[in-house]
């Protein structure tokens, strides 16, 4: 490594294009000290992001979504960002990109600015767990172009689990295996004297839950969207991960050569369960090579769906779900979110909703 006073020689035989460049930098560095001394500093440049890193480091990759993404810390904010983090169990280390926006105070917001036209949004979202677990409800109100549009409720419902695997959703509760070892005190407690003790809640993670908001119309390049603590608010901090926007199409009336679910008895309004005819409509769109539709609409679910060498097409024009794409090996949508075909797991003794409103649909555990 160069010594200082070496450093400082190699700068007084730059070429003229690099004395410039740093001229250039210095009276930047100088204008951003300006700003953080009070000067006017400029709002951020939306910025789009794939899985929180650069567009160009994921291009020719993966499927296109029809979707574009921003995440909260890139955006304008009066929250706090939280810091860089990759320890579990941590709200920093869940949120994509490790980071995110916290609001603790009536009137904070985050502040996104459209890049392309879109008329739906996705918002990932965290809130607290009740104090003995179960969730709570809270509000958020969302403004377009600086006027107030709805009020959102948000809920820590679905998420927020501790403890050990198979997980509780009990912030309270000790451990779940006593006789397994921990990292925490990198022992078996149960095998271990003293033994020890920890607090809780023990190891909370599930943290975020999405909304899914279908606006008014189609909004433009530029306009904004903005996400807002009101007054009166229960949740001690509401955090914003990151919002995605997507221009959807109408809800589809019929998909030729489909089975649909309403057929068999499914219920579109959600109020009666629907799993019996999904299982109906799957099994007699396989029998007949055909796809099966799931028209517009919100249906129940109480157990696994078992897609099987089928392909379930969505709500809107063109979309189809691409875990039923065909697949050649048993898929489940196990209660917990299924959207767009990927499955995850969670108790499967809750109920669910099949929302099918736009493109694309989701499984949804009600709890």
């Amino acid at each position: 490594m160069a010594s200082p006073k070496h450093e400082q020689g190699s700068r007084l035989t730059r070429p003229w294009h690099q004395k410039l460049a740093l001229a250039a930098l210095g009276t930047l560095t100088a204008s951003m000290v300006w700003a953080a001394a009070g000067g006017a500093a400029a709002q951020s440049a939306p910025r789009i992001t794939v899985a929180a890193i650069d567009p160009a480091l994921t291009a020719g990759r993966g499927a296109d979504l029809g979707l574009i993404e921003q995440e909260a810390e890139n955006a304008d904010t009066t929250g706090t960002v939280l810091a860089f983090d990759t320890r579990a169990y941590t709200l920093a280390a869940e949120a994509s990109g490790r980071q995110a926006v916290k609001l603790t105070a009536p009137g904070q917001y985050v502040e996104f600015t459209l890049t392309r036209p879109a008329n739906a949004i996705t918002l990932r979202y965290s809130i607290p767990d009740a104090a003995a677990g179960g969730g709570i409800d809270a509000p958020l109100t969302l403004t377009l172009n600086g006027k107030r549009s709805s009020t959102l409720t948000l809920t820590s419902k679905y998420s927020w689990l501790y403890n050990q695997y198979p997980f509780s959703n009990d912030p309270n509760a000790g451990l779940l295996h006593s006789d397994w070892w921990v990292t925490e005190c990198g022992c078996a407690p149960a095998y271990t004297t003293p033994t020890p003790t920890f607090s809780t809640p023990f190891r909370p993670m599930h943290f975020y839950d999405e909304q899914r908001i279908l606006l008014d119309h189609v909004y433009g390049v530029g306009d904004k969207i903005r996400v807002t603590v009101p007054a009166g608010t229960n949740a001690a901090w509401t955090i914003i991960d990151l919002m995605d926007f997507e221009k959807v199409a109408p809800p589809t009336r019929s998909v030729p050569h489909s089975v649909s679910v309403l057929d068999f008895g499914a219920d579109p309004t959600g109020s009666a369960e629907s799993s019996n005819a999904f299982d109906a409509a799957i099994a007699a769109a396989k029998a007949a090579h055909k796809t099966v539709f799931i028209p517009a609409g919100t249906y129940q679910v109480n157990r696994h769906i078992l897609v099987d060498d089928v392909t379930i097409e969505g709500a809107a024009t063109g979309t189809r779900s691409s875990a039923a794409a065909r697949s050649r090996s048993p898929r489940r949508c196990r209660t917990a979110r299924c959207t767009r075909g990927s499955a995850s797991t969670a108790s499967t003794s809750r109920t669910a909703v099949w929302q099918s409103q736009r493109s694309p649909f989701e499984l949804r555990d009600r709890g």
